[in-house]
């Protein structure tokens, strides 16, 4: 084999989702719910106005986008049910704006090491590509909270976030790859 034919997928990944991306896909739902859920408590708590109550809105209506394009993915086996545990870890902390962006920013660090986790497991190309675009997105989300004076830009490059997700092995596919003798 030439280095060039080395370089090269032995068989291309399938577009759709498989039986384990939709596991996966249907824990990353559940995530980017608690965490719409999450932004909908703070914004409907009464102690934000104008430019900050309309980043909350926004950010929540992002990840709500996140949890319905997952949807089209999984199809049917979408359980479109918010993870419980996540939601219930963030909650108590949305008392003040100070606390409440101190941990949305944690919860966007938390869903980026995630969603790149997950990203890592995947078989299928389209669900691929929609959580690659979605991880960009919760970092930028973090960094956006790094710039508010109670907060820092460094701790928005959180490196040290945990991912939450399972981990969920793939059935290995059949090739058509041939050996060529040398």
């Amino acid at each position: 084999m030439t280095t060039a034919q080395a370089r090269f997928p032995r068989s291309t990944p399938p577009a759709q989702p498989s039986d384990a991306d939709k596991q996966l896909l249907q824990f990353a739902q559940g995530v980017e719910l608690a965490a719409r859920d999450l932004y909908k408590k703070a914004a409907d708590s009464g102690k934000y106005a104008d430019d900050e109550l309309a980043m909350l809105t926004l950010f929540g209506e992002h990840h709500n986008s996140y949890a319905q394009a997952m949807n089209g993915l999984i199809g049917k086996a979408a359980t479109n049910t918010r993870n419980d545990s996540l939601y219930s870890t963030h909650v108590g902390q949305l008392a003040s704006p100070q606390s409440a962006y101190a941990s949305l920013q944690s919860l966007e660090n938390t869903l980026a090491a995630t969603n790149t986790d997950i990203l890592g497991q995947l078989a299928g190309l389209d669900a691929a590509r929609i959580l690659a675009s979605i991880i960009t997105i919760e970092a930028r989300m973090a960094a956006v909270f790094g710039t508010l004076p109670s907060l820092s830009i460094t701790s928005a490059m959180n490196a040290s976030a945990n991912s939450l997700a399972p981990k969920i092995a793939q059935v290995k596919m059949a090739t058509t790859e041939t050996t060529v003798a040398p």
